[in-house]
Parts: C-alpha cells; structure tokens; sequence
C-alpha cells in the first residue's frame, strides 16, 4: 500500500502539491476533462519549470472567462457533477466545508453568507479536487509530513492588507508542528493549508519505507531557497495505517431480522464492516451493541443511514487507527478448478485464502462441502 510523505522546508500552496503529484506521474488529462463535463472549462497543465537550477513542474491553470465569487453550495455543486469517485467528491466537498467555516469564523459571519473570494476561484477548486483525486489515482492510503515553517509579513487580499499568515490559514495550522524561520513571504497559502489540515494522517521527522519515485512542484515566489514542495512516494514495510470513523449505538428496539437487514444495506453502501454484540439492555430486555466502520470520508453517507436504518437516537462516534496489510486478489489453482482468493504478506511470507464464495461454487460444482475443501486445500 504506497505512502505519500509531504517534504515541505519551503511551505506549500494547492498549485504546488498538484505539480509535485504531476511530477511524481499523474496524468492530468482526465481532471481537465472531468471540469468539462461538469461545464467547468479550464486549462490544467503541468509545465517543466526550474528554480535554482533544479527541475520541476509548475501549475499552469486558467479560465477563458473571469470567474464570478462562489458561496459554498455552487462550489460543492460542481464538485458533485465531477464525473469522480464518492470518495473524491466527499472529500473535497469536507474540505471546501471546512475552509467556508474557518473563513466565517475569521470574519464573524454566517457561513452560506461566505464569499470565497480568491478561494473561490476556479484555479483553488481544481487545486482542492485534483488534490483527492491525484491521491486515489497513485492508490495513495496514508498521507505523512514535515514539520512546517512559520512565516511572517503581509499580503494584499481582498480584505486589504493582512499578516500573515492569513487569518485563515492560522486557523488551519492550529495543532500542527511549525519552527521559526526568517522568511517574510506567505510559505503556507489557505489553499495549502486546507489540504494540510484535510490530507495529513500524521506530521513525523522524516519518510519510513522504501522509496519509490519523488516529484517536485514549484511554487512561483522567489525565495532565498528552492521554492518547491516536494512529494515521496513510499512502499511501506509493514500494515499500512489508515484512519477510520467507528459508529455505535445501542439496541434493544429491532428485531433479529430487521438488525440482519441492516447489515446488507450498510455493507452494500461501503460500509468497512458492520458488528452487532448481543447483550442485556435497561429493564432486562435483550439487545446488543451494533457498531459501524467506515471511512472518514464516507461518514456523513454513512451516519445517515445507520439513523434511517435503525431509528436509533444517537450515535457514538469515534476517529480511530487502523492497521491495514497489504492485499490483492488473486486465481489460486485447485485440481477442481480455480477459485478466487486474497493474498497478502506477513513477514515476507506470502498467504493465500480462498474467498468463501468461491469455495461454495467449488462446492456445488464438486458435491463436497466447504468444509472438506478447506481441509483439502489445507486451510481447516
């Protein structure tokens, strides 16, 4: 499961993460196609650039006509007309959330009142959407990164002159390791520390795992140093981490049937995995503690459904870890036939298991139960 480590000593802005993601491979044809088809058209290319004599890629993004000042529903508008994955588009429409009500909180208003401004140009929607989806494309579980720079003098916006950094980018850095540096220049955009605050599983000294390939994209202010962002790509040694939402509540008001029902409907809508513990409730009546898995961003899906499911009143919710080995599927040879089955690696030692699906159509096929398969294909 690849790795992406963030190696930022010269800060980060949206345009350099994507150049560095462009640099490090993705194509970025299909971002610029997917903008099209949601009626969005803009020039997305990564061009070869250099600084300090060092080659890298520069963000070159531009709309044919000036772009108007977007509140939050039109930008999670366009983001749900992307022709992307669920998770792509949850991810981006949190993020664009989560910048809309820092910037009420900066400026003391309602969030649906938010102009975004310079935010809501089109260049910092592709920025924020090809940020998720440029991860999910490199298959990219678990984001790491260096500590951050912390900077100081002022920039024009359109609020007039601000300190930097911005008021909102503050916000964002807020329980993220920064050190002290001389530079006077704005290191960390809004932009770039959205995706920090978003993206980021954990902030370490350095990357862990075998390096893969890196990439480097450059920012365009002139720096004492290389203004550039760059990303490592990394196979990790171990289970990956990832972190993911648990949901609990508990039952006493359904019936065997209608928890099992619950069960196919979440598992059906991504749902990592669904467990319900029998037990004793109030006034001895039986029931039992029913507990959801998902992934981060597909927690509001959800949350939702689990309410709609069960007419549960509340629910506990939790961020928690995760280790994940790496796995894939695979056609595993028998005298019978193949059958599908998962692989994965554990101390260099490589492990097949049949899935049981498979093993239940080897059955029918063989007049044997699945029992005697796995006994004769040496899983009992």
């Amino acid at each position: 499961m690849p790795e992406l480590y963030l190696d930022c000593p010269a800060g980060i802005a949206g345009d350099m993460f994507l150049a560095a993601m462009a640099d490090l491979g993705v194509d970025l044809a299909p971002l610029r196609a997917a903008f099209a088809k949601a009626e969005v058209h803009v020039e997305i290319t990564a061009l070869d650039a250099w600084d300090k004599g060092i080659r890298g890629k520069r963000m070159h993004i531009a709309a044919p006509h000036v772009q108007p000042l977007r509140h939050l529903a039109e930008l999670t508008g366009i983001v749900r007309a992307l022709p992307f994955s669920q998770a792509v588009r949850s991810r981006s429409e949190d993020a664009l959330t989560r910048l809309a009500e820092v910037e009420a909180g900066v400026h003391g208003c309602a969030v649906a009142d938010v102009h975004f401004h310079e935010v809501g140009a089109v260049d910092t929607l592709v920025d924020v959407v090809g940020a998720f989806w440029a991860l999910e494309t490199l298959g990219i579980r678990r984001v790491t990164c260096s500590r951050l720079p912390w900077f100081s003098g002022t920039v024009q916006c359109a609020h007039g002159l601000m300190p930097l950094p911005a008021p909102a980018t503050a916000v964002l850095l807020q329980g993220k390791p920064v050190y002290p540096t001389d530079f006077e220049a704005e290191l960390i955009t809004p932009t770039g520390a959205l995706l920090l605050d978003r993206m980021v599983d954990e902030f370490t000294c350095g990357p862990t795992g075998r390096l893969q390939r890196s990439g480097l994209g450059l920012g365009t202010m002139e720096l004492p140093t290389v203004n550039g962002l760059r990303v490592l790509m990394l196979a990790g040694d171990g289970p990956g981490l990832e972190r993911i939402m648990v949901l609990e509540t508990n039952v006493d008001h359904l019936t065997g049937e209608e928890i099992g029902g619950v069960f196919g409907v979440l598992l059906d809508a991504g749902a990592l995995d669904v467990l319900f513990l029998p037990g004793v409730m109030k006034k001895n009546r039986p029931g039992g503690l029913l507990q959801v898995l998902c992934k981060l961003e597909d927690l509001g899906r959800i949350r939702d459904l689990t309410f709609a499911q069960t007419l549960t009143l509340g629910l506990r919710i939790t961020e928690t870890t995760r280790a994940v080995l790496p796995r894939a599927a695979s056609a595993r040879s028998t005298p019978w036939g193949d059958v599908s089955a998962k692989d994965t690696v554990i101390e260099g030692e490589r492990y097949s298991r049949p899935e049981f699906e498979a093993l239940q159509a080897l059955a029918k096929r063989t007049g044997r139960s699945v029992a005697q398969l796995r006994y004769l294909l040496g899983e009992d």
